[in-house]
């Protein structure tokens, strides 16, 4: 069965990516790049434990302040803090099973090995919120072996690159209606 999106039911949104210079510009932070692309005129709070905020209307936008891997423990503080349930979340990802330019929403689905993800479920115990996955996979010559996401993920954006993921931004502005 599979569930209709209802951007009222949707109070937090959070980006996902690695704190720090080094990774500001890698495919692994699509999702707080897009997240820092609607961001732009708006200031985050300073840190709150392990993530930093804001608010735009009724929805609260995340960014972690922790790595990717312990994506989980900034969900679960940032859920608590303003009692939210996951249901209302929205992870905003990058998915390295996706091409650059394509995106996925979808509700209580599997990690699908995806670490800040794997560390999301384990630490809530539900897979019952909704991700946009974001492609972050180059094109890739035919007959050439598919290339592993670990081989890729922390590599830097070519400047279209991060111009189709920042683009991305639109597309979840207009899905949310902000």
């Amino acid at each position: 069965m599979t569930r209709e999106f209802n951007p009222h039911t949707i109070s937090l949104i959070v980006g996902l990516g690695n704190p720090g210079k080094e990774y500001e510009n890698t495919f692994h932070n699509a999702g707080r790049l897009i997240i820092e692309t609607i961001l732009k005129t708006q200031s985050l709070s300073s840190p709150k434990h392990s993530f930093s905020y804001t608010k735009i209307g009724q929805f609260t936008f995340v960014i972690p302040n922790i790595f990717m891997n312990e994506s989980g423990i900034a969900v679960n503080d940032s859920l608590t803090y303003f009692k939210f349930l996951p249901s209302s979340l929205l992870v905003v990802h990058d998915d390295a099973d996706l091409q650059i330019g394509t995106t996925k929403l979808q509700f209580g689905r599997g990690d699908a090995g995806h670490n800040g993800i794997k560390s999301i479920v384990k630490t809530l115990g539900t897979e019952e919120f909704w991700r946009f996955r974001i492609g972050i996979r180059r094109d890739e010559n035919k007959g050439e072996k598919r290339k592993r996401a670990e081989s890729f993920v922390l590599s830097p954006l070519k400047m279209g690159e991060k111009r189709k993921l920042e683009l991305e931004a639109e597309t979840i502005k207009q899905l949310l209606i902000i």
